[in-house]
């Protein structure tokens, strides 16, 4: 049969390319994310350590080789983490409804994006990495729709800011989810206190006070960025 394939089995097909040459990265556990993710920390760490001892003039080689070391330990855990959670990109690419040319476009700025995740995340919080990455990978597909994605009540997500999206990786994923759901940063419109209370099982007090305690992590003057947006909670 001759002829072009109709755009959803050509948009299948990429996605399904794009899979399988991804079947050899090995997928990880929550807990191998948030290794992985700290042995990126530390080399960055010892990239500042290094240029420290540069600029100090220190010519200490072993200090200097063992700081090369955790640098490479960490660019090895970086393309690991990367590489584990590609299909991420891929999974969230498949809910839009596009030609293949604008999926390809899709899963080139959620690569992007991935990147750009795993350079901001903060294991320390104990946020899965996967929940943060899926933060920045939807925000640059949206932005690649050029308007927000609709959601199956009529709504829509609410824009998620580079700011706001580094911030939640320093809170626990039990913080996280509340402003999660305050903002709509989960696929759906953002939900009033009332609503969120609903979807955990908690009475209105208890969401309340955890999403208060949430907020006040939030605005810790460790939490990086300024997040004065999140005064109409």
């Amino acid at each position: 049969m001759s002829g072009h394939r109709p755009p959803i089995v050509e948009r299948e097909a990429l996605f399904r390319r794009r899979l399988r040459d991804l079947a050899t990265a090995p997928l990880l556990t929550a807990a191998q994310e948030l290794s992985a993710a700290a042995t990126v920390t530390d080399g960055r760490k010892a990239e500042n350590e290094l240029a420290a001892l540069r600029h100090d003039g220190v010519t200490d080689l072993d200090r200097v080789q063992d700081l090369r070391s955790r640098i490479d330990r960490g660019e090895a855990a970086r393309d690991e983490l990367i590489a584990a959670s590609r299909r991420l990109v891929v999974s969230l690419a498949r809910r839009h409804h596009c030609s293949a040319d604008h999926a390809e476009v899709l899963l080139a700025a959620g690569d992007e994006a991935l990147a750009r995740a795993v350079d901001r995340y903060d294991p320390s919080g104990g946020l899965p990495f996967s929940s943060f990455a899926r933060w920045w990978v939807e925000r640059a597909m949206r932005e690649v729709d050029s308007n927000p994605m609709p959601t199956s009540d009529g709504g829509a997500s609410a824009p998620a800011d580079p700011t706001l999206l580094t911030a939640l990786g320093h809170l626990h994923e039990d913080d996280c989810r509340i402003i999660e759901l305050r903002l709509g940063l989960s696929g759906g419109p953002p939900l009033d206190a009332a609503r969120v209370a609903a979807v955990l099982g908690v009475d209105p007090e208890t969401e309340a006070d955890r999403e208060e305690h949430a907020l006040a992590k939030l605005r810790h003057p460790c939490t990086p960025g300024d997040l004065t947006r999140l005064k109409h909670l």
